[in-house]
């Protein structure tokens, strides 16, 4: 493997701070909303997966875990490994609630 892998060059930008500088504003605003207010609309999203018709929980769904996956990939370096393992968890069982769902 070469020196450089894995690390940018001076200059450039991985694409994990692309990420983070884009995803900045938008967390902003995420934490000036109330505390409880995320959650509840995940699992108002979760919901609205499992039982409404199927256009509507298919985009339910995709919009909930495409949230968590960003949540869980800014955090991914800050968290130990249990919480690692409880954001793939996370992820898992939405999946899976979306295969029992559509099948």
């Amino acid at each position: 493997m070469p020196a450089s892998a894995g690390r940018s060059l001076p200059g450039q930008r991985t694409l994990r701070s692309q990420v983070e500088s884009a995803s900045r504003p938008l967390l902003l605003r995420l934490h000036a909303l109330p505390r409880l207010l995320i959650p509840i609309g995940t699992l108002v999203l979760i919901g609205i997966g499992a039982f409404t018709p199927m256009p509507y929980a298919l985009i339910a769904f995709g919009i909930a875990f495409v949230f968590v996956a960003w949540i869980a990939y800014l955090a991914w370096p800050a968290v130990p490994w249990s919480g690692r393992l409880m954001r793939l968890a996370m992820l898992a069982l939405l999946v899976a609630l979306a295969g029992v769902r559509f099948r």
